[in-house]
């Protein structure tokens, strides 16, 4: 089992008095959770509440290896036992209150855990990669938020919400992933890329630098004309098409078309897409012995020229300043 994924346990009730300005005068009532394993253990000596009343029971000496948040912390005068309000300490562990939920507080001890390499949090969605990331910011835990910003560009993220994980990756300056997200939305037309909230969290020049690559990569794909004599199209009729005068797909309309559709999807997916391959394949297989032969070596023609289109995007910059 996840050292992230476990139930809670115990509850107590906590009596807090409004404070001023709130009115009524009248006690409320909030209900305490103890967080369940792994983070219940006895021998713990310190407690982290969440916002939402789950307390987790960890070790001051696993956070301040993890944070120099918690090491500043940890290095105040500490006050004295018989000093400390009872509301401030539970099971003779000192109670330090934080913002976020227990969803995020959970997740975010595992990775101080010396388990996690082999019990890693789950993240399953990039809303709690946010939320993760906020707070290991927040708490300047910047191996934890190195480490889930390199799980941005899991398969799972980045074709689901691939402008989402570039605006992460962005916000939080990670260069890999955000090359990564930014070459893998060539995938769409510039046109089709929809907004999306996180984009209010970079910068106008770091989204424009976006758009240039995408528009750079488009215009870099007439390169593709000086190699033309290098990727000989394969010959798409046969002797009974000759024979019978039927009109096949010329070179170049096929060699215009590949430019065309790599202009504004300029990836070498454009050109493994199902539809794009068979409305060449329509073009060029008309008859049923070319409707045999025309597909295999269509595909074998497009592979080669998928490496160049490769290549040329490698030498387009996404020119955003990560420093």
């Amino acid at each position: 089992m996840s050292v992230a994924e476990t139930d809670t346990d115990s509850t107590e009730t906590l009596h807090v008095s409004p404070g001023p300005g709130l009115g009524g005068g009248t006690t409320s009532l909030v209900e305490l959770v103890d967080a369940g394993a792994p983070f219940n253990r006895p021998d713990a000596d310190v407690i982290l509440r969440a916002s939402d009343s789950v307390d987790f029971r960890f070790y001051k000496f696993l956070l301040l290896l993890a944070s120099p948040f918690f090491m500043n912390m940890f290095s105040l005068p500490q006050p004295k036992a018989h000093d400390v309000a009872a509301d401030e300490t539970k099971y003779g562990c000192p109670i330090i209150p934080v913002t976020e939920r227990s969803e995020v507080i959970r997740k975010l001890l595992g990775f101080c855990s010396p388990v996690y390499d082999t019990h890693m949090p789950a993240l399953e969605n990039l809303d709690i990669v946010t939320s993760l990331l906020d707070a290991a910011d927040k708490y300047d835990m910047k191996r934890v938020g190195t480490f889930i910003v390199g799980m941005l560009t899991a398969p799972r993220f980045l074709e689901a919400e691939p402008l989402r994980v570039f605006a992460i990756a962005c916000r939080y300056r990670a260069e890999k992933e955000t090359s990564i997200a930014a070459k893998y939305l060539l995938r769409y037309a510039i046109a089709e890329i929809e907004y999306t909230p996180e984009l209010d969290c970079i910068s106008g020049g770091d989204y424009h630098s976006l758009v240039k690559y995408h528009t750079t990569c488009g215009q870099a794909m007439n390169q593709i004309s000086r190699h033309w004599s290098l990727l000989p199209l394969p010959p798409l009729d046969c002797k009974v098409c000759r024979k019978k005068g039927i009109s096949k797909i010329s070179t170049k309309e096929y060699q215009d078309a590949v430019v065309y559709a790599l202009s504004f999807r300029p990836c070498a997916e454009t050109l493994l897409n199902s539809d794009w391959l068979d409305a060449m394949l329509k073009k060029a297989g008309s008859c049923p012995n070319c409707r045999e032969r025309v597909p295999q070596r269509m595909a074998v023609f497009v592979k080669d020229l998928t490496i160049l289109v490769d290549e040329i995007v490698a030498d387009v910059p996404l020119g955003i300043n990560f420093h």
